[in-house]
């Protein structure tokens, strides 16, 4: 089964012009999670500006496994490492936040996040089990934000790769984008 969904995939971006030097398949969870690497010199193409054409992509892969398949297929998508360092610049950022909550003991307020964004800092922050640290999230839509409130006595040292702010003024995650597409 894999190898027929190869073989559509390679033809699918193919008709698009899309240049495909490597392309992965794995599956995970009775084949329902399907993770697609593809390595690639068109990934501006495939990623869009903020990931918004990743998503879209993810969304097709996944109707196009599903008519392969007969069954429910999610896709997780990932081109030229783009999720990878997206993961990897937003958890750098969390550590720069939660250095400057445990710091300055003021509640932290981290906007413009989705869903899927809060569950992953929830979660990175949950794991890191720091005594007197709590998360929470509030607002509807577009307006709903991930608040960070550091209430104990310990003195927390962020991973020796993270930055820890150097001013108290307000800070976006594409501060942190190296590559102007953002988080």
């Amino acid at each position: 089964m894999i190898e027929t969904i190869h073989q559509h995939l390679y033809t699918f971006f193919g008709q698009m012009k899309v240049s495909i030097t490597s392309l992965q398949i794995t599956t995970e969870n009775d084949d329902t999670i399907y993770n697609v690497r593809i390595e690639t010199p068109d990934s501006a193409l495939i990623i869009g500006i903020h990931g918004q054409n990743l998503q879209a992509f993810n969304h097709l892969l996944g109707r196009m496994i599903e008519m392969i398949t007969g069954k429910f297929a999610i896709v997780h998508l990932e081109v030229n490492d783009y999720m990878k360092e997206k993961d990897e610049r937003f958890f750098r950022y969390l550590e720069w936040r939660i250095d400057y909550a445990m710091k300055s003991k003021n509640d932290v307020t981290i906007p413009n996040l989705n869903s899927y964004e809060r569950k992953k800092a929830h979660n990175h922050i949950s794991l890191k089990n720091i005594d007197g640290l709590k998360t929470y999230s509030d607002g509807e839509g577009k307006e709903r934000m991930l608040h960070l409130i550091y209430s104990g006595t310990e003195t927390y040292r962020s991973q020796p790769h993270t930055s820890s702010p150097q001013s108290s003024s307000a800070h976006t995650l594409d501060d942190l984008s190296e590559d102007g597409i953002g988080i």
